[in-house]
């Protein structure tokens, strides 16, 4: 690790060691922070140990109430993740000798909020959690427990590291083995499952984070406050497509609100930073573990899609500086390119530059069915009537017959939003219905 890493994991440590500190001394508030960075990576290293999802969530539990109440006894602040864990460890031991039954296997990550399904989705459904199972369990323990805690707590290798108290370059080692292990396909499964077991995305307060998200691009103060006041849940919660009120607030304009959050305690993780255009904790980060440079976010999205559809060029920039992929497709359901990103967020300045730095403009996004699905670059550029973009895209190889997954091409979408001036650029190549 270099000097600056070093300074940069130093920094971060002691702004948690000054929130340990706070709870030490009866702020609950600041121990609610706690509970907030660390319940993910909690349940993840008791999954690991017990197998099981919801006895990790009462193990996980179990171990909050006895840090607070035990919190007196932490000699050095800064040592609070590797003394949580071995009180998360002991837990699970006594929930092992009492010989609690199994109730939610790892089989069954990912599904705690699916609705019933139909005969053959359910099939589906049946042998994917048994795939995911299976896996998980053909891995020896320390491989196991890094790869539940990296995947489902979505924290970075240091952090995991710090929790696990041993060097970054160990879980490093033990998440490649465990990817070599497992098929490809096969990981990204068990990825995408794990993404959605999260404690932190539990759906029973999704009516109170759409609202939280509603009051925060409004720049309505009060509501924000009072909300984060009754839930403070609400401070790290994100809607499917990874916004929260942060993200929300920032590129709304509404700097008060913001404040607020970051003075409640919000803890921006890169994808987060991506996505309100903070570069500097952008940079942190990739000194901190330059794997997360074309990492996904808990929905999916890399970087660089996050500050392309939200329209930071100077953090774009950044990152393709670094050797961002300017193609890499979403693992999220939607399955876009940084570029379809940019689209959609009617991001032309920021499309034109993705271009330049060589994004391939004849990738089809995914999502079926969400609407959409199926389109290229040119297909956006028709819907936003932007003559300049359908004139680059057409050089840089754009097909012009492709027709999306409604069967929909280029020039009968103009034609839709009654752009005349694209339908002539489009008709002059040749484009017909």
């Amino acid at each position: 690790m270099s000097n600056l890493e070093s300074q940069v994991v130093e920094t971060v440590m002691d702004s948690l060691a000054s929130v340990v500190l706070r709870a030490r001394d009866g702020d609950v508030e600041a121990f609610g922070l706690l509970v907030r960075r660390f319940q993910d990576m909690a349940v993840g290293y008791a999954t690991s140990i017990l197998r099981d999802f919801q006895l990790a969530e009462d193990a996980a539990q179990e171990a909050f109430f006895e840090a607070y109440r035990n919190l007196h006894q932490l000699r050095e602040p800064v040592a609070f993740p590797g003394w949580f864990r071995r009180i998360v460890f002991k837990q699970c031991d006594r929930i092992i000798r009492r010989g609690s039954l199994p109730m939610l296997p790892l089989e069954a990550l990912g599904d705690q909020a699916s609705t019933h399904p139909g005969p053959l989705a359910a099939l589906v459904q049946g042998e994917r959690k048994e795939r995911i199972g299976d896996a998980l369990n053909s891995l020896p323990e320390h491989e196991r427990s890094a790869t539940l805690m990296y995947y489902l707590s979505g924290y970075s290798q240091q952090e995991v590291a710090q929790f696990l108290e041993v060097p970054i370059t160990t879980v490093k080692k033990r998440l490649f083995t465990a990817r070599q292990r497992l098929q490809e396909t096969l990981m990204d499964l068990t990825e995408e499952s794990l993404r959605k077991s999260r404690p932190s995305r539990d759906e029973g307060f999704a009516n109170r984070v759409i609202e939280l998200l509603k009051a925060a691009r409004a720049g309505d103060l009060a509501q924000v406050k009072a909300m984060l006041e009754r839930d403070g849940r609400l401070l790290a919660a994100r809607d499917p497509f990874g916004n929260t009120a942060l993200i929300c607030a920032v590129n709304a304009g509404h700097d008060e609100v913001a404040e607020l959050l970051l003075a409640a305690g919000v803890r921006t993780d890169i994808y987060e930073a991506a996505a309100i255009g903070h570069t500097d904790r952008v940079t942190e980060w990739l000194r901190r573990d330059p794997d997360l440079l074309d990492s996904s976010s808990p929905e999916g999205f890399t970087p660089l899609a996050l500050a392309a559809h939200f329209g930071h060029p100077e953090t774009a920039e950044f990152l393709l500086s670094r050797g961002a992929d300017v193609n890499r497709v979403s693992k999220h359901p939607i399955r876009v390119a940084p570029l379809h990103a940019a689209l959609f967020g009617r991001r032309i300045e920021m499309a034109k530059l993705l271009v330049a730095r060589g994004a391939d403009v004849r990738i089809r996004r995914g999502g079926s069915p969400w609407p959409r699905a199926g389109w290229t670059a040119l297909h956006y550029a028709a819907s936003l009537g932007s003559t300049d973009l359908v004139e680059l895209f057409l050089e840089k190889g754009a097909e012009i017959h492709l027709r999306d997954d409604e069967g929909k091409t280029p020039l009968s979408i103009a034609a839709r939003e009654g752009h005349r001036h694209v339908q002539e650029i489009l008709q002059q190549h040749g484009a017909t219905e």
